[in-house]
């Protein structure tokens, strides 16, 4: 009997942290292939790579993969008869400066990295078909849809009620977006209909939310534990404004997914990703990006709670039946059909060559940033910044 053969694939997925592009785009995908015995599965640290897990693994996946410590696990995995994929959620090379991840993926060294794992990855996965045509085109290289799921629905009941609360859950990095389409409709809501409506912004605080008695919820960078928070707010609209940008536009529909789980009535961009999954007037709506539209659809949904709660209902079906883990499944195993079918020579760990010591990350921190830049991210580190 020949064991390698008889036994599930092995994964060991590798990202910097575990951010909700490697719990959501690729843990969470492998994590319910390994419950049906597909596979067997890791999540491991990029940054400082454990040569056990390579010797371990038949394949591995780089999440976003673009440091130096990620390019020399794709040489080594390679070199020791592993097949690599790698994993992109967003259009990375176009990552505009003022965006929090910005300050990383515009490094010269990083782009550079970048592209050659891009080139030289076994397997591009992506979730989204505008960014897998992009990528082909740019590096004229294959791309693999694999569709990211909902994630893992909370036990909540859906909110109803006064007051009607209005959240931003999103990320730090659309402040000044929100200060330019929302500031109008929300100052005259606020007129309007006083302490009946409140509203909470996550990550992005624009200037004017605190002049209107907004309540700032805390990011949560633990995935799990932001979950649990979003559930408990009780929110019954949630606003998703984005930019018509070509990066935005290589984005995810995870807005959708992420609001139609917590059982929220969401506003969509027109043009966004979000707006390709959404039935307008059905399980969210779509507007345009003009503050009156955005201030007349928020009227509708609170002047009429009950269409806010049969869209709210309507949305969470929606993202269940469409992007549950059983609705992905059978996709997903095709998908990963280049990774569930490798069997990898067995290795010892010694003889995976990978140099892992906090050392050796911070001359890669170095290379990327300078000293100058290195320094000043490590004290925007230890503020919080």
């Amino acid at each position: 009997m020949n064991r390698v053969a008889d036994r599930p694939a092995r994964i060991a997925v590798f990202s910097e942290a575990r951010i909700p592009s490697a719990i959501l785009g690729v843990d969470a995908i492998l994590r319910d292939l390994m419950r049906e015995g597909a596979c067997e599965f890791r999540a491991c640290s990029s940054v400082h790579a454990n040569p056990a897990d390579v010797a371990w693994a038949d394949s591995i996946v780089l999440v976003r993969g673009a440091s130096p410590a990620e390019l020399r696990l794709l040489v080594e995995a390679q070199r020791l008869g592993r097949r690599v994929a790698t994993y992109m959620d967003d259009d990375l090379e176009r990552v505009p400066p003022e965006a929090r991840s910005g300050y990383f993926f515009t490094a010269a060294l990083v782009r550079q990295n970048l592209a050659e794992i891009l080139r030289c990855a076994d397997v591009v996965f992506t979730p989204a078909e505008t960014l897998a045509g992009r990528l082909a085109d740019r590096h004229s290289i294959a791309t693999t849809i694999l569709r990211q799921p909902r994630p893992e629905p909370p036990q909540m009941a859906l909110a109803s009620g006064l007051p009607v609360r209005i959240a931003f859950l999103g990320s730090v990095d659309h402040a000044r977006f929100l200060e330019e389409l929302l500031a109008a409709p929300l100052r005259a809501l606020r007129e309007r209909y006083g302490d009946s409506i409140d509203l909470l912004f996550c990550g992005a605080l624009p200037d004017f939310a605190t002049g209107l008695g907004a309540t700032l919820v805390p990011y949560e960078m633990d995935f799990g534990v932001w979950r649990k928070r979003a559930a408990a707010l009780g929110v019954h609209i949630g606003l998703a404004p984005i930019p018509r940008s070509e990066f935005h536009r290589a984005k995810y529909w995870n807005k959708y997914l992420e609001y139609g789980s917590l059982g929220i009535a969401g506003l969509y961009s027109t043009g966004s990703p979000n707006a390709e999954v959404v039935r307008h007037g059905e399980t969210g709506l779509v507007l345009p990006g003009q503050s009156a539209a955005w201030e007349k659809a928020l009227t509708q949904l609170i002047d009429n709670p009950d269409l806010c709660q049969r869209m709210a209902e309507a949305a969470r079906r929606d993202v269940e039946t469409r992007f549950s883990e059983s609705a992905l499944r059978n996709e997903w195993k095709n998908a990963l059909a280049p990774l569930l079918t490798h069997r990898a020579p067995e290795t010892p760990t010694g003889e995976v060559r990978l140099p892992t010591s906090r050392l050796r990350h911070l001359r890669d921190r170095l290379a990327i940033y300078g000293a100058a830049r290195a320094s000043e991210r490590a004290l925007n580190r230890l503020l919080g910044r």
